[in-house]
Parts: C-alpha cells; sequence; structure tokens
C-alpha cells in the first residue's frame, strides 16, 4: 500500500488559515468525509479528539502532525493533508507550532494498514527536503506528486 495513493486533490488544502487545533481537524475531516472515506464525520471528529487530549498530542516535533484514529465512522483507509500560512499550537514536544498536519482515518479493523500509513509517513517527513517542498507547494497536484515520488524512491 502506497500512503500516496490514499490522497486525492480534494484531500489536500494548502495554506489555510486556522485559528486552533480542533479548527485544523475539523477541517482535515471535512475533507475525508466529502473523498467518503468518512461516513460518520461527528463520531470521527470526536475520536481523533479524544485521542489528541486523552492520548497525548500527534505533533511528532519540526512543526508537523499526523492526527490518526481508527473509527466506525470511517469506510477505507485514507488520509488528508493541511498546510498553515500560520502554525498553531498543537502541544508539540519542541513547542512549535504545527503548520503541516497529515490526518489518518482507518476503520477499527484495519489496525496493521493503520501503523503501515503511520510508520510510512514518519520516515518520509523525516526528509527535511521533501518537507520543506510539501510545505511551498501551490497546489494541490504538486504536493500529492512531491509525496508519490518521495514514496517511490524510499519504498521502491
Amino acid at each position: 500500500m502506497r500512503v500516496s495513493d490514499l490522497f486525492n486533490r480534494d484531500s489536500v488544502l494548502l495554506h489555510a488559515d486556522m485559528a486552533d487545533r480542533d479548527d485544523a481537524l475539523g477541517v482535515m475531516v471535512e475533507l475525508q468525509e466529502s473523498n467518503g472515506v468518512i461516513t460518520n464525520g461527528t463520531a470521527y471528529y470526536n475520536a481523533i479528539l479524544q485521542r489528541e487530549t486523552a492520548g497525548g498530542s500527534t505533533a511528532i516535533g519540526g512543526g508537523i502532525a499526523l492526527p490518526h484514529a481508527a473509527s466506525a465512522g470511517v469506510a477505507a483507509p485514507g488520509v488528508a493533508a493541511l498546510t498553515l500560512r500560520r502554525g498553531v499550537d498543537w502541544g508539540a514536544p519542541d513547542n512549535r507550532p504545527v503548520d503541516l498536519a497529515f490526518m489518518v482515518a482507518v476503520p477499527p479493523d484495519a489496525e496493521s494498514a493503520h501503523l503501515l500509513i503511520l510508520a510510512r509517513l514518519v520516515n518520509l517527513l523525516s526528509d527535511e527536503t521533501l518537507v520543506r517542498n510539501l510545505r511551498a507547494c501551490v497546489s494541490r497536484e504538486d504536493f500529492i506528486l512531491r509525496l508519490a515520488r518521495a514514496e517511490a524512491s524510499r519504498f521502491a
């Protein structure tokens, strides 16, 4: 499974203005809901918010967050991405505001896919050049293409 195959142009929003983490989470849920990945946005939003508050922040540092949850409100594995003009507080371990987020949504019976997607994203996002390029993308198609090329190169 390629993470980049879980995107389409409607699952990416670039250079958005968000007031806070909760707004960013809500927008990413809407992106996935509009694609049919999430069938119950309210249930998934509640699951992701609980994961963020009770399970600890999904910010990994460097201005990046990987919110994720398994929920019955998810039809199939999917990923949404969001870049922000101004970072928002996400409770990151390095206290840096998050301006790049990837939301991973999976159904409850897809735990191995869940872990694979997260591992691939963490691996890809360890490449500072890729992260810088993703932040600078001006089109959703370019964002997905850059991610796909990096993934193909790293996981040939």
